[in-house]
């Protein structure tokens, strides 16, 4: 039996919150994605992970820089559309690796501002979020089919920060 790439990853992610002293539920299992529920110092959480595993390398103002595309299927679409939970923090959690998974970071997005990135169907029907990282940076930026680079969101590229599991600086 052979194991899905999201298995994996999501494996990877549920490593990671146990090893943080999680207890995460995986509730909802989709052929490229899952979702889950944790809680992590009184703050409940829904998860919606996808992944991504072809980075694009360029330069960019003299900097190395890592880029992931995350597409979204028209059924994913559709579970966001009801996905937000009442009394939970509902955030979107990407796996960003390359394809021998030797590096492999977790990035939490906001759910809204996944939906800004994603947009909605008047857009355009395939949806992605992408993901930018320069070399060395504490930073990325987070766009997609609605949202362009250079309107990107900033978020610390240390998803512990994002979770409290350290201090935000």
């Amino acid at each position: 039996m052979a194991i899905r790439k999201v298995d994996f990853f999501c494996g990877a992610f549920l490593s990671y919150l146990i090893t943080n002293r999680v207890e995460p539920t995986l509730f909802e299992a989709g052929e490229k994605s899952k979702m889950l529920r944790f809680t992590i110092a009184q703050h409940d959480y829904k998860v919606f992970l996808k992944y991504s595993a072809t980075p694009k390398e360029s330069i960019k103002s003299k900097k190395e820089n890592t880029k992931w595309d995350v597409i979204f299927t028209s059924k994913e679409m559709d579970l966001l559309k009801d996905y937000p939970e009442e009394g939970r923090k509902n955030v979107v959690v990407l796996v960003c690796t390359d394809p021998k998974m030797k590096n492999t970071s977790f990035v939490a997005l906001d759910y809204n501002d996944a939906k800004a990135c994603l947009g909605d169907d008047s857009i355009n029907k395939q949806r992605r979020i992408s993901i930018s990282h320069i070399k060395n940076s504490p930073k990325i930026s987070v766009y997609g089919t609605a949202i362009s680079d250079k309107k990107a969101f900033q978020y610390d590229f240390n998803c512990d920060k994002y979770f409290g599991f350290i201090e935000k600086i």
